[in-house]
């Protein structure tokens, strides 16, 4: 129970932040990506040099390392200097997690309401979830913003939906036993 209220503070906070700083937000998510992988790259590539003096590695292994390292170093650098090719990938992976918290959520609801009985009104959000995932699918390369404000306000009904579901289930199961 207690990762799920975890999980689902969480999710709020994310939803929070991003209805709140959307248009700030998003371009900064994908340079901060930028940056991570840039830094990442770059780490690899100062290793070769250290493994090369030290003897510890293979001509092979010296080659991985360069390629994840220019690698990481060439992504880091596209995702920075263009973010909002990746903002229209990011709305379709957050797309399809949208619909996959609704299909989750409406899944727990359906085997819970087997054994303690749900209330037609706890379905709402998990089917919110679904026609958000299918709009965000629907323009992800629309502006920005707006599905990024559906995509914010779904994952604080998401979270909060878990909470009350994950309350109400174990509420219920505690009456049964």
């Amino acid at each position: 129970m207690l990762n799920v209220v975890v999980r689902s503070l969480c999710v709020i906070l994310l939803g929070v932040l991003m209805v709140v700083m959307r248009e700030a937000f998003m371009p900064l998510i994908v340079q901060f990506i930028g940056a991570a992988f840039m830094l990442s790259g770059a780490i690899s590539l100062f290793n070769i040099y250290v493994i090369y003096k030290r003897g510890l590695a293979k001509a092979f292994d010296l080659v991985v390392l360069a390629f994840v390292g220019i690698a990481g170093v060439g992504l880091g650098a596209w995702l920075l200097l263009s973010p909002a090719f990746f903002l229209s990938l990011l709305m379709t992976l957050l797309g399809l997690l949208l619909l996959a918290a609704g299909f989750y959520q409406l899944i727990t609801l359906m085997l819970a309401h087997r054994r303690v009985g749900v209330p037609f009104i706890m379905y709402v959000v998990p089917l919110l979830l679904l026609v958000a995932g299918v709009v965000v699918l629907s323009a992800p390369f629309e502006a920005a913003g707006v599905p990024f404000l559906i995509v914010g306000v779904a994952a604080i009904l998401s979270g909060l939906s878990d909470f009350v579901s994950a309350l109400y289930i174990a509420r219920r199961s505690r009456r049964l036993e």
